[in-house]
């Protein structure tokens, strides 16, 4: 943790990425705001955190490392969890034994992370189709349930975040680009590889923070994350 509390003091933007054990509820295409929300709300507080990507960069899209936190919460055969969800994350080289007899417990790390965090002003959060990456993240800071409502999320994200970025949004509202792509194919349309695994924490926030700082020259979108 000493080294992302070194990191915050020169890189202010964290770009996060979670893997969890999946949705609980299908939300139907034609749902309301309030019913999506509801929906990604149930889910986020029955199930737990399995891995955490942090990517840190500055505001010229510097990288100033990247962590790929395991959490040793999860059990695959007694809590609850999306089977279709789990075998996505296994096919693409999740060991969930190994993560938890070797990762750390979600309350521990959030404990730190807050402290930290209370220390760093002016962060700016970036996601990519981002509701359930940032509603895990306020789980864990707060340690508390989600808001009932998404008036009371956002107005909690804004309190407690500040400034949140959703690259799947500011597609959406960039010419040329689209809000149907994928993270992966955002990045090649900007010219962008990926370094490391896909659907893996760590890898998809540094993919993150390079589409950010990219997409950061031609639009702006701060303030909606994509879902809510």
């Amino acid at each position: 943790m000493s080294s992302i509390e070194e990191c915050l003091r020169t890189h202010k933007f964290i770009a996060i990425d979670t893997e969890f054990p999946g949705c609980l509820r299908q939300t139907s295409q034609d749902a309301s705001d309030e019913e999506r929300y509801d929906d990604m709300s149930f889910s986020v507080g029955k199930t737990k955190l399995i891995q955490l990507g942090l990517t840190l960069f500055d505001g010229n899209g510097s990288i100033g490392g990247t962590w790929e936190i395991n959490f040793s919460d999860f059990r695959e055969t007694k809590d609850a969890r999306n089977e279709k969800s789990i075998a996505f994350l296994k096919r693409n080289g999740l060991d969930l034994k190994k993560i938890r007899e070797e990762g750390i417990g979600i309350h521990d790390f959030f404990l730190d992370l807050n402290w930290i965090l209370k220390q760093t002003r002016k962060i700016t959060w970036v996601t990519f189709h981002g509701s359930y990456d940032i509603a895990y993240l306020l789980k864990g800071l707060t340690g508390e349930s989600l808001p009932v409502t998404s008036e009371r999320f956002s107005k909690s994200v804004a309190r407690i975040l500040g400034s949140v970025y959703d690259l799947k949004v500011m597609a959406g509202r960039y010419k040329g680009l689209s809000s149907r792509l994928g993270l992966e194919s955002l990045a090649s349309e900007l010219g962008l590889n990926r370094v490391g695994i896909a659907h893996h924490a760590g890898s998809d926030s540094e993919l993150t923070a390079r589409v950010f700082a990219k997409m950061a020259k031609i639009c702006d979108s701060e303030g909606y994350v994509y879902g809510l």
